[in-house]
């Protein structure tokens, strides 16, 4: 597809407000079917349990690598799935357990099993991202709360709402750049909560060349972002 071709379907699919229309002109216009999105899903849940990295993002990067270099289907593997829902929370959780601290499979399966819940495309369709929804999976299980746990269940709201604001700074979707918000929100708070074995790491996105809509030097994880 064209650069000119791509512009066109882009904004034929902005006309689109009711969600299941607009997955399947996506689906159209990427050549692929929701089969081929859920077929690496249970490779990368084994992946993100079978991890050994202390740093989420590290662990993130080398599961998408992966996942890119095991993608099977003629249509390029694309940018934005809904994918990230639970691989953000799910990496997140894995480093923690990795890190020494009290956490066990459970709860990174459970990470994901939240995530997954989570629609793909919420940001447009429902007004909620991915990634502030992962930051809020993690205080959750954290926090070991539920719905029936007044003061921590508002806290937690309040915190998500801050990192919600952060991602929508930024006008153009791109689940990579949300991804690496909600990682950067998370380890900082984690950090400063008590779980400072979790390591800190720059951010750099190799992303940008493949995503036809990198908002370029607008985005703060764009490489070589500080020589232009």
């Amino acid at each position: 597809m064209t650069d000119q071709t791509h512009k066109e379907k882009m904004q034929e699919a902005k006309k689109i407000y009711y969600m299941e229309e607009f997955r399947a002109f996506m689906r159209r216009m990427q050549g692929l079917t929701d089969e081929d999105f859920q077929g690496p899903v249970p490779r990368i849940k084994e992946k993100i349990l079978k991890a050994q990295e202390k740093d989420p993002l590290e662990m993130l990067e080398r599961i998408m690598s992966e996942v890119e270099s095991e993608w099977d289907r003629p249509a390029p593997l694309p940018v934005n799935s809904e994918w990230h829902h639970f691989i953000v929370p799910g990496v997140i959780m894995s480093a923690l357990r990795n890190c020494g601290y009290p956490f066990i499979d459970c709860d990174v399966e459970e990470a994901m099993k939240r995530g997954q819940k989570f629609a793909g495309g919420s940001c447009g369709f429902m007004g909620v991202c991915g990634g502030a929804n992962s930051f809020g999976i993690v205080l959750s299980l954290l926090k070991k709360t539920n719905p029936l746990h007044d003061e921590a269940r508002s806290e937690n709201l309040r915190l998500v709402g801050e990192v919600l604001q952060e991602i929508s700074r930024y006008p153009r979707r791109c689940c990579k750049r949300s991804s690496f918000i909600a990682i950067e929100k998370s380890v900082a708070y984690l950090r400063a909560n008590g779980f400072e074995r979790l390591p800190v790491s720059t951010i750099v996105c190799r992303w940008s060349p493949k995503n036809k809509m990198c908002l370029g030097l607008k985005c703060p994880y764009f490489p070589n972002k500080d020589e232009h």
